[in-house]
């Protein structure tokens, strides 16, 4: 991840430094990541969804109808479609998309401060026209505010005022994880490992590693790399087994993102095996190792629960357990911890 990285700084003393001292605690200070405080700020839009879903779930279409509800729809949507479409002068409006203010705070400098946006929680946490009889597709992302360089970049070097220290002296790295990774489906409408390629590299950021994982046989195993890009092909590791839910292992994935990321490369990782248990684990995995959580950045979760309008898709995948409203609840928190934390297909 590259900015949630905290510096604590020893307890100070009376004494005096010399110019010599001084210049090595400057240097010192220089080599650490600076600290940093990440707040989440939820649009008015996303507000009204977070107070009121609990209600909301039960009168779902017609909540998602009124009035105010379209109008920031309509906003969300064609904000969207102008950033896709490589606008440079897209503006969000703080009454529908939500954000991030990152203050990082260097030893000597004024402090830094970086806001970045993200879709808002609303609706059925998918594109909002999906449901209620308004025409589009489950599967469609044209709702997904993804991440840029220019941002991650911004990110990394407010917090690391040294390049070479933000990834211990190798260059930083774009790192994709994929739990539940079907086939690459190079076809530009498809759901799988080429999308996320495709999509982050019109924001100029490019994968170096990619690591996936897919239980279900692929038959024949050659097929997995048959629509693979030739020039992925030393960037792409494949595991055709169940991801290890058992942390112990050092098979876990988290473990393995653990073992190959650095704080200052850009970390995307995305659930979804239509196992609620299994992800369930997972995710508390990653949330509960610190050393793993800070390095996330972008987070993709179809968290399938019990809410009655997509149980036409969930059907035996959903924790019966859980509505609309714990979701809404997960998502804001993970967006709270840092992470930019979307609801995925």
């Amino acid at each position: 991840m590259v900015k949630s990285v905290m510096r604590v700084d020893a307890g100070g003393s009376n004494r005096r430094f010399g110019p010599a001292e001084q210049q090595q605690q400057q240097q010192q200070q220089q080599q650490q990541p600076c600290p940093i405080v990440t707040k989440y700020i939820p649009s008015a839009f996303e507000q009204s969804w977070l107070d009121n879903v609990a209600t909301w779930q039960n009168t779902f279409c017609e909540a998602v109808k009124a009035p105010q509800q379209q109008a920031w729809t309509k906003i969300w949507l064609d904000t969207i479609k102008e950033e896709a479409a490589g606008s440079k002068q897209v503006v969000y409006d703080p009454q529908v998309f939500s954000r991030f203010v990152t203050t990082a705070s260097c030893p000597g400098q004024p402090p830094t401060e970086i806001t970045t946006w993200i879709e808002p929680l609303a609706h059925g946490l998918r594109h909002p026209h999906v449901l209620c009889d308004m025409g589009a597709d489950v599967m469609d992302r044209g709702y997904l505010l993804l991440t840029n360089q220019a941002d991650v970049q911004a990110l990394r070097t407010a917090v690391h005022p040294l390049p070479s220290q933000a990834c211990r002296n190798r260059t930083c790295q774009a790192i994709y994880m994929d739990l539940g990774a079907t086939r690459w489906e190079a076809a530009p409408t498809s759901v799988g490992q080429g999308w996320f390629v495709r999509s982050y590299q019109a924001r100029s950021i490019e994968m170096d590693r990619m690591l996936l994982w897919e239980a279900a046989a692929i038959s024949p195993p050659s097929s997995i790399f048959s629509d693979l890009p030739k020039d992925m092909f030393h960037k792409y590791q494949y595991f055709n087994i169940p991801a290890i839910t058992d942390y112990s292992d050092a098979s876990h994935p988290v473990r393995i993102l653990k073992e190959i990321a650095q704080p200052g490369d850009f970390v995307a990782f995305k659930l979804d095996i239509d196992n609620n248990q299994a992800e369930n684990a997972i995710l508390k995995s990653l949330r509960e190792d610190a050393a793993a959580a800070v390095l996330v950045d972008e987070f993709f979760l179809e968290y399938h629960v019990n809410f009655q309008p997509m149980l036409r898709w969930w059907a035996g995948t959903e924790d019966r357990n859980k509505g609309l409203a714990d979701a809404f609840k997960l998502f804001h928190e993970l967006r709270q911890s840092g992470w930019r934390a979307h609801s995925w297909v």
